[in-house]
């Protein structure tokens, strides 16, 4: 069984562990795959962070993401359209429910992040989830949020995540979870991941597939768009013919 973590920061981006020691350990946690999403401050520190990861050298797949933070929908829409055929992963950092929305409704956007940030509410309705699934994009649980809870209580914090996740299996939306850490110290094991969606709602098997068989389809379909062969949603190229 392969797991993927596909949202954790570097130094590069404000974090305190280089790219290098952040993979080593998420191979020692029993990850097959890692995203580096940094913080987007444009192109150039875009491309940095993309020669530093092709730059390692390690037995585990380590793929290329940007967080987009923005102050409004069109901001967000104008880092996408820089963004999505440079970049293996993109993901949204929710809480404004105009920006929660909007990622819900665009294909281009992988993991729409804790839309419960620093909200009253879940920050999700049954339009905005039926746009993703629609979509295609994941809704990411933050185990950072969790973990330090800056700005909610962990009581109102997990109980928006659990409403999240009730809505997602009802709408069959795609859920995450990830670790977005800044450090090696806010990584953990796939396995408790795993045990922690369980006890917030989701059947064991679903728990599972948010680190497994999820993130890794959003790779694949990546893959197939970086490279080309994938023209739009639902048709791809297969092979070509002289």
């Amino acid at each position: 069984m392969k797991f993927y973590d596909l949202f954790v920061q570097s130094n590069l981006s404000g974090g305190e562990n280089t790219i290098e020691q952040l993979v080593e350990f998420a191979k020692k946690l029993g990850y097959s795959g890692v995203a580096i999403c940094d913080n987007y401050q444009g192109l150039e520190k875009l491309n940095e962070l993309k020669n530093s990861i092709s730059a390692l050298k390690t037995d585990i797949e380590v793929y290329f993401g940007v967080n987009i933070i923005a102050k409004d929908v069109n901001e967000m829409k104008e880092i996408v359209n820089k963004t999505r055929e440079k970049v293996d992963i993109i993901v949204v950092s929710g809480g404004d429910y105009s920006i929660n929305r909007s990622a819900c409704d665009d294909s281009r956007v992988d993991i729409l992040m804790h839309p419960e940030l620093g909200r009253v509410d879940s920050g999700l309705d049954e339009p905005s989830l039926e746009a993703a699934t629609q979509s295609n994009v994941a809704i990411g649980i933050s185990f950072r949020e969790i973990l330090y809870n800056f700005r909610k209580p962990r009581a109102y914090i997990l109980n928006h995540i659990s409403r999240n996740l009730m809505l997602c299996n009802h709408f069959r939306t795609p859920a995450v979870i990830c670790s977005c850490a800044q450090s090696t110290w806010g990584m953990r094991n796939p396995r408790e991941f795993v045990s922690l969606l369980n006890v917030l709602g989701p059947d064991i098997g679903r728990a599972f597939a948010s680190v497994t068989s999820i993130p890794q389809a959003i790779v694949e379909e990546n893959k197939k768009t970086l490279k080309g062969s994938k023209i739009t949603e639902g048709v791809e190229v297969v092979d070509e013919y002289d």
